[in-house]
Order: C-alpha cells, then structure tokens, then sequence
C-alpha cells in the first residue's frame, strides 16, 4: 500500500470552540508533513444519521490512500466501542454508533473495534476521543502501523434504523430523513429502487398538492416545487431557488409517496 499522506476529519465540533485545533495538534506534532482536509465541522450536533449521508456521499470520491476520522459521538466516554474501518487504500475511524453504516453496508470492508484502553499509555478523556484515542489512531496508521494489530474483525456493527421504503404498484412510499442546507428534503428513496419506472410525481402525506418530477430545478419556475434525483440519487423534494421546508413545512420522518408513469 501507498504510504498515507492525507488525512480529513469530519465532525459537528463546529469552528467556535479549540476541538478541531486540538486534533489537528495530535496529528501535525507527530506527522508534520501530513495533510489534513476539513471535510465539515458543521454537522449538526449528535446528528449521527446527517454524518452518516455526509459519509455516503463522499466516500467513493476518496480514491486515494488516506484516513478518514469521524467524530459525531454523543456516546463519547460510555461503552460504546471505535472501530477501524478499511477498505481498498483507506481507513476511516469512528465509534460504532451508525455513523458509517450507510458506507458498510454495500462495501467490501473490514472492520474491527480498537482495544484503546490496551494500546495507549496516555491520560484519556472521558470526553474527547476524537483527540486522545482517534487521532493518535490515525497517527499510527500514517506511520504504517498494522492495523491487524488494533483490535478484533468484527461483524457486529451498529447499523442506523433507516425506514424502508414500501414499494406498491402505482408507486412507492418513503419518507424524508434530511434537509440540507438549501431546503431541500432528501428521503430514503434510491433511485435504484424504483428500476425502470418512471416517476412523475410525489403527494406529501396529507397534502393534496402534486409536487411533479424534473430532471434539474430550473424545470419549474422560480418559487414553484419538484421532485428530483439529487446528485446523491436520492429523490429529494425542492422548490426552485427557495425551500422545501419552509414551503411546504416539510420535516424530518414525513411520508411521501413518489407515484409512477402507468404507461
């Protein structure tokens, strides 16, 4: 393998407080050459499942021999276990609370949970794991530590409780697990769910509004709604150039129901 010259952090430490500073401390005090990437600090906090889609998206743009810390811990300091994930020429580190169960659960990875309590000397905050047990984690992986050594495969792993969809007919049912930044609801509908039919519209539960199906957002006219794969390929209901939530007082766990083309 490579050796590892690149490492990123995602987090919900946000920019305010020294947490980033700190880890990024760990990890340049003993590889000085390293490079290290905000990929966000700006998750919400104890987001778990928002970490787990910012994970989804990015991870297979990631080509290149690096690791990936995680740290969207609100069990920070309890039993639950970190694990070490590795897969092709990456490592990604992060406690087993659901957060990377959307990238396991269709990857050839490996995994294993760190006996850190065995592995390092040093004091550890019951508060802090990103700091005092991941980033040193990362340390020696970068170093190129074996890490076989860190702990036992496992398969047991915490995976998120993501509501299945439904699949009828005329039409499947989900519901909305996110809104970003923009609005926009992102539901637990894949595109790869719904085959070769072709959507033409959703119905939000209890609302007798049709929200038609577009290819981009400039389908519709400015303020008006639509249905849409994301870039993510998950349907996502948006308003163009404003907000779905707002609009159409959409929020997390509401039901929608995309209907298909009869043909």
């Amino acid at each position: 393998m490579e050796k590892i010259k690149h490492i990123t952090l995602l987090t919900d430490f946000g920019n305010k407080d020294p947490y980033v500073a700190e880890m990024k401390g760990v990890l340049f005090s003993a590889l000085p050459n390293i490079i290290i990437t905000d990929l966000s600090h700006e998750i919400s906090p104890q987001n778990i499942m928002e970490g787990a889609l910012f994970l989804e998206r990015v991870w297979d743009y990631w080509k290149l021999p690096s690791i990936h810390i995680v740290v969207i811990d609100p069990g920070v300091g309890t039993d639950r276990r970190i694990m070490v994930i590795h897969e092709k020429q990456k490592f990604l580190i992060c406690p087993d609370n659901g957060v990377a169960s959307l990238i396991i659960k269709n990857k050839h990875a490996e995994v294993r949970h760190v006996r850190y309590f065995e592995s390092f000397s040093h004091s550890i905050s019951y508060t802090f794991h990103g700091r005092d047990v991941m980033a040193p984690i990362a340390v020696q992986l970068a170093k190129g530590g074996n890490w076989e050594d860190l702990g036992p495969a496992v398969e047991d792993i915490c995976f998120l409780n993501i509501p299945p969809i439904a699949v009828y007919e005329d039409c499947v049912k989900g519901e909305v697990i996110h809104i970003d930044r923009f609005g926009n609801a992102v539901t637990n509908i894949k595109k790869e769910d719904i085959l070769d039919r072709v959507p033409v519209y959703a119905r939000i539960k209890n609302s007798f509004q049709k929200v038609s199906f577009g290819l981009r957002y400039g389908d519709v006219d400015v303020g008006s709604c639509l249905c849409l794969w994301g870039s993510g390929n998950r349907l996502e209901i948006a308003v163009n150039c404003g907000s779905a939530k707002e609009k159409l007082k959409i929020r997390i766990g509401t039901e929608l129901k995309l209907f298909f083309d009869k043909g």
